[in-house]
């Protein structure tokens, strides 16, 4: 199973439609968004892929919309500020990362085998215990604008320039 992984989009719409060809082009069979999506234009891109798509809020997020409010019938699962998710088999934590601390809660619980954020707008991508942290970078304030591809069942990462 292959997974999308995007961040800070901040609004950018061409971005997102440049990581949606990425996602389709690579099959992915899921979506995860780290955070300040920066409009509901965003999220309704993302459903054109007709996967699950996983979105957490950013600090960008929290005082631009009523974002409980976006259909949850369209495929698009929105967590607030934190999201615990079982997907192939492996369990997620995907946060943004603006609340350190929260990041080190779920990354020392050894709870996780994958924990998603974006904030920093840097790409990283690193293990602490088995754990694997990754951050795909921003999507939306570039240079560079990225998105990542996870092979769940190799653990191939691949990163693309939007």
């Amino acid at each position: 199973m292959k997974v999308g992984i995007l961040s800070d989009t901040h609004g950018n719409i061409p971005v997102t439609a440049a990581a949606v060809l990425v996602f389709d082009k690579a099959g992915v069979e899921a979506v995860f968004h780290c955070g300040d999506i920066g409009s509901y234009d965003v999220l309704t891109a993302l459903t054109v892929l007709q996967v699950q798509v996983h979105v957490v809020l950013g600090n960008g997020d929290l005082f631009s919309g009523d974002w409980k409010f976006f259909p949850n019938d369209v495929g698009i699962h929105l967590y607030g500020c934190f999201g615990d998710i079982d997907l192939g088999g492996y369990r997620f934590a995907l946060l943004h990362s603006d609340d350190g601390r929260a990041v080190n809660r779920a990354v020392d619980s050894g709870d996780y085998d994958f924990v998603l954020t974006g904030h920093s707008h840097e790409f990283h991508d690193f293990m602490v215990g088995n754990t694997r942290c990754i951050n795909p970078g921003t999507a939306g304030r570039g240079p560079p604008n990225t998105c990542v591809v996870l092979d769940l069942e190799s653990g191939g990462l691949k990163r693309f320039e939007l």
